[in-house]
């Protein structure tokens, strides 16, 4: 680093002792400066240069001496982050490393602290929220009555909130600023407590928490009428709406005062809520004898908790280009849950815990599940049950990642694809976690998206499709029979029977080939109007008209098709459909 700084200095026309005492220093911040650093642990960095050294030259001569150096692996700069940031691996240690342009002419050796407020003047946004890790951390350690105590209680609470799965701000749960906040307000609240004490009293006083409050370790500041820090915002829900709508404020100590929690949905709030009561009644049966301390933080079986799952897999050819995609579609998922929680009989858990997997096509593959609980349906409506239709929230988010900007440099290179699966059709590379095995069989996805996918949403697209039954089954034929795990695989529909309604089963549907919306054709007549979702299509998306794309041959009668076809978003539309206890899949226009 002081080697690029010396030569920028140069080359920038300052003198050789000028560009030789410019200086840079590099500050820690995260779990590692609150010395919470375990094996396997990353290490969050701040790169701190003088004023004349830029962000440019930052992603462009220090990565490529960092790409030379020996000791370096899997360089990625991600310049367009929200907050820009380079990720490698040095020595076999994953490091993130940001960076901040202080007003200064030379970075002093002297300079150990970044808590001067002065510090900030005249800097921009992405610097501040670069300097921001740094003074969080170092405002939270002189905060606590006693540092040792407080890292023994947030190391416990760190483990139980990633074994319970609520360990993700990407996702809408907490980050580990925001539980170290929160295992600090408690630590101030009761100083004179164990580790083991504090662990308990902090999931009692947080079970009781009234969330019209916010938690904060100290008054925060109001906005600064000095000269050159007027422009931060100052997170103040009297002065500004939109803060008052946050729904869990956790507020950083260090100015400007920024909610950690902005990210935070109805969803993720009640999971939160669901995890702080759980471990709170388990700590009072621990109490009585009835249960042991290692019960709290017993890790999730998320895999065998729902009977249905939301499966998305992410696809890229190198590492750069993955951690790029990866890193859009993660950043994300947050307004797929806002979108299905909109429905009203349906409950959507998302896992912070993604698990690599190897895809023949694709080098480089990872997978996200969201948990779905759909309730039942009401007592008098026995014969129809509960009807969801997932249409807008699916096809919603697919909009929305191919709107990533660097879709059309990354064209070929990634793709996504969303699935919906029960849990017995789980892949293999999905970890066991109940008391029973489960059966897979794999399921074509609902949906895809990405660079590939977008491009054939704007052509006519087809679908092979099975013929579809002819003449309605009694109640006693062959096909009222069939095993369940045969019926969750039919693609054929049958038409109701005249029999009793528990006699009838529901199916996988597939409705007439899937077309651009704009190209739509009438259903077949053969499908009953009762087996096509009720649910109205979405508009089509105005595009230029290419040149067509063949369909598919139709597969013969009664051959399987397996096929995954690339659909586009606005034409296709997923519906759970539960029926006396029982879900199954339709896909319709």
């Amino acid at each position: 680093v002081r080697q690029w700084i010396y030569e920028v200095s140069v080359r920038e026309g300052l003198g050789e002792e000028a560009s030789k005492s410019a200086g840079a220093k590099i500050f820690t911040f995260g779990s590692y400066r609150l010395g919470l650093i375990s094996r396997g642990s990353d290490i969050d960095a701040l790169c701190l240069a003088p004023r004349h050294i830029s962000r440019e030259s930052f992603f462009s001569d220090l990565v490529a001496k960092l790409v030379k150096h020996p000791d370096v692996a899997d360089l990625t700069p991600v310049e367009g982050a929200y907050t820009p940031i380079i990720k490698m691996k040095m020595g076999g240690v994953e490091i993130d490393l940001l960076f901040a342009r202080l007003l200064l002419q030379e970075v002093p050796e002297s300079l150990e602290s970044l808590n001067d407020d002065d510090l900030l003047r005249n800097l921009d946004d992405k610097t501040v929220r670069s300097l921001n890790g740094c003074r969080v951390a170092d405002h939270i350690l002189a905060l606590v009555p006693d540092a040792e105590k407080f890292r023994d209680t947030l190391r416990l609470i760190k483990i139980w909130a990633k074994r319970r799965g609520i360990y993700s701000n990407v996702l809408g749960f907490y980050g580990g600023i925001t539980w170290a906040i929160l295992v600090a307000r408690v630590c101030q609240l009761f100083p004179y407590f164990t580790p083991a004490a504090s662990a308990k009293r902090f999931f009692r006083v947080y079970e009781r928490w009234n969330w019209k409050n916010p938690v904060v370790l100290c008054p925060i500041r109001e906005q600064s009428n000095v000269a050159g820090l007027m422009a931060f915002k100052v997170w103040n829900p009297k002065q500004y709406p939109h803060d008052r709508m946050h729904l869990m404020p956790i507020i950083t100590p260090a100015f400007p005062s920024m909610n950690s929690t902005h990210n935070v949905t109805e969803t993720t709030k009640r999971v939160i809520m669901t995890e702080i009561s759980r471990a709170a009644k388990i700590l009072e049966q621990v109490e009585q004898g009835t249960a042991e301390f290692p019960d709290v933080y017993r890790p999730l079986p998320f895999f065998s908790m729902y009977k249905h799952y939301l499966h998305i897999e992410v696809l890229a050819t190198s590492p750069q280009v993955f951690l790029r995609w990866m890193g859009w579609v993660e950043s994300k998922l947050r307004h797929l849950v806002r979108h299905v929680e909109r429905i009203p009989s349906v409950q959507v858990r998302p896992w912070p815990n993604h698990i690599q997997f190897s895809d023949p096509e694709w080098p480089h593959a990872q997978a996200a599940f969201m948990g779905l609980t759909i309730e039942k349906g009401m007592e008098g409506d026995k014969n129809y049950g509960n009807t969801v239709n997932l249409r807008q929230p699916v096809t919603g988010f697919v909009e929305i990642i191919n709107s990533w900007p660097d879709r059309a440099e990354m064209a070929g290179q990634c793709d996504m694809r969303i699935k919906h699966v029960k849990r017995r059709d789980l892949p293999d590379y999905v970890p066991e976690d109940g008391p029973t095995p489960r059966r897979r069989t794999a399921l074509p996805p609902i949906c895809e998206g990405g660079t590939d996918s977008a491009e054939q949403a704007q052509a006519p697209l087809a679908a092979e499709k099975r013929p579809l039954a002819a003449a309605p089954q009694p109640t006693d034929s062959p096909a009222a029979k069939r095993p369940k795990a045969e019926e969750a695989r039919a693609v054929a529909a049958e038409p109701k029977t005249a029999g009793p309604p528990a006699a009838q089963q529901p199916r996988v549907v597939e409705a007439a080939p899937l077309v651009a919306a704009r190209e739509a054709p009438p259903a077949p007549a053969a499908l009953a109007p009762s087996q096509v979702a009720a649910a109205p299509a979405p508009a089509a998306v105005p595009a230029p008209a290419p040149a067509p794309v063949a369909a598919p041959a139709t597969a013969a009668a009664g051959q399987a098709s397996a096929a995954a076809v690339a659909v586009a978003p606005v034409a296709l539309a997923t519906v759970l459909v539960k029926k006396k206890g029982k879900i199954a899949v339709k896909l319709a226009l």
